[in-house]
């Protein structure tokens, strides 16, 4: 028999008060089935409690699976075990957990858990059940996450000193949290308001495994207002090689690319104590992280950012209400289109972002998002025509891969939440676009992740 896998006591001390009225219909549901879903089906409750044992016959100490050093290349047995005994772990813990940081802890076993199940062997007969389960524990992890931020009275603490954009501050910590979970991602996103809100990773995720690619983590790194300049200072002088992905989506259009115009955020980013602690050294890591980096005290202000970096916009763009609230801004007084050119220093930026990932082995794939057509009016396509031109040329030489999405609803503006940001349910297709599209080359299913690492605090 397999041993039962559980998340009931997280559900049953966290949630149960919500559900005071419904606790009649709620028991009698939970009594008459193996499981039933709650927390708008976030958790799964558990029957018998915490998981007790191993298979029948089979007696593994934790202590000694920990400290063996086969752990490296762990038995199906030894994986299960630990799988089992993170899970147990972060259901105990839920059950006293108050602060962020003991929710943070409830958040890193849900992870761990979910690393150990994700790489059982297919040919284990406890392959199939282990997968399902693996991604409910990461819902449970995600969950926990939300608990920490709430649990945090004005936010969440900083990793890093102030970089001048609030975003790009909360997406640090953010992703610090993430990569200390599970791990730097297996594919990062990365652009401006446009990408933040443009794709979804976690259906990227989904719809990665639905075509043969299970396993693989993406998280969105996106920040509003970020340039070229912006994304290079990002990924080649803040994030250590520890935070560094395997394949990289660098989501965008021509306005981040524009050198002609005054790059508002990257000039707070070099006004910041954060700007001036990378200057001296410091950098964004795990591994080696930076001596005596003066961390300002205070939280880092929260939004509705989610654990994977990606914000969800439901508001579905409609130009006859739309325009009611807002002025209608012509291509000719768009400021972001000012003294338009794609020869200067977000070019520059470019290209140091494209020799930088190249000198890591990292891919590059660029996706020029969807523009409406209520957004794209002659002015703008003219620009737009120059950057399409533009992109053209590194696909050519082989330098990045380009998917080139500019028209794809230009009539559809249901996909959209305003003229050029794109929504979530724009953002769901997109990731799957993306993931049926061959012409990326996605990574292949990573290894196993050593209890050393996963371990990590």
């Amino acid at each position: 028999m397999f041993p039962e896998l559980v998340v009931g006591p997280l559900f049953r001390n966290r949630v149960w008060g919500q559900f005071a009225p419904f606790r009649g219909v709620i028991s009698s549901v939970v009594s008459s089935l193996p499981w039933a879903m709650g927390a708008a089906g976030l958790f799964l409750v558990g029957c018998g409690g915490v998981a007790e044992s191993m298979d029948r016959g089979v007696e593994l100490d934790p202590m000694a699976v920990a400290a063996s050093p086969a752990t490296a290349n762990p038995s199906a047995a030894e994986r299960w075990y630990l799988a089992v005994s993170e899970a147990n772990r972060a259901a105990h813990l839920a059950q006293s957990a108050s602060t962020a940081a003991d929710w943070q802890q409830v958040a890193t076993s849900w992870g761990q858990s979910a690393l150990w199940l994700k790489g059982m062997p297919v040919e284990d007969p406890r392959y199939a059940f282990s997968q399902r389960r693996a991604q409910e524990y990461l819902n449970n992890r995600a969950v926990a996450q939300d608990q920490a931020a709430q649990a945090q009275p004005d936010g969440m603490p900083r990793v890093f000193p102030p970089l001048g954009s609030a975003v790009l501050d909360e997406q640090l910590s953010l992703y610090h949290s993430y990569v200390a979970t599970l791990g730097p991602p297996d594919v990062l996103i990365i652009g401006s308001s446009r990408a933040l809100q443009g794709i979804d990773p976690q259906v990227l995720q989904q719809a990665l495994a639905a075509q043969g690619r299970p396993n693989l983590r993406v998280y969105n790194f996106s920040v509003n207002g970020a340039t070229a300049q912006v994304m290079s200072f990002v990924t080649r002088q803040l994030l250590a090689e520890d935070m560094h992905p395997r394949l990289v989506i660098w989501a965008e259009g021509a306005r981040g690319f524009n050198s002609g115009r005054f790059d508002r955020t990257f000039a707070s980013i070099l006004e910041s104590p954060g700007f001036a602690a990378v200057r001296d050294g410091a950098r964004l890591s795990l591994v080696d992280p930076s001596p005596n980096l003066a961390i300002p005290d205070g939280p880092v202000p929260m939004t509705a950012i989610n654990s994977q970096g990606f914000l969800a916009v439901n508001d579905q763009f409609n130009p006859e209400v739309y325009y009611r609230s807002f002025p209608r801004v012509r291509g000719q007084y768009d400021d972001t289109y000012r003294a338009f050119r794609l020869d200067g220093v977000q070019t520059l930026s470019l290209e140091a972002v494209i020799q930088s990932f190249r000198s890591r082995g990292i891919p590059l794939v660029f996706v020029n998002l969807p523009l409406s057509n209520d957004y794209l009016d002659p002015v703008r396509m003219g620009y737009e025509r120059q950057f399409q031109r533009f992109l053209q040329t590194y696909a050519n030489r082989g330098t990045m891969t380009v998917i080139d999405l500019l028209e794809l609803w230009r009539w559809q503006s249901h996909f959209f939440a305003d003229p050029s940001h794109i929504n979530r349910y724009g953002a769901r297709e997109i990731a799957r676009l993306l993931a049926e599209d061959s012409r990326i080359a996605w990574p292949t299913v990573p290894k196993a992740v050593p209890v050393a690492e996963t371990n990590a605090p």
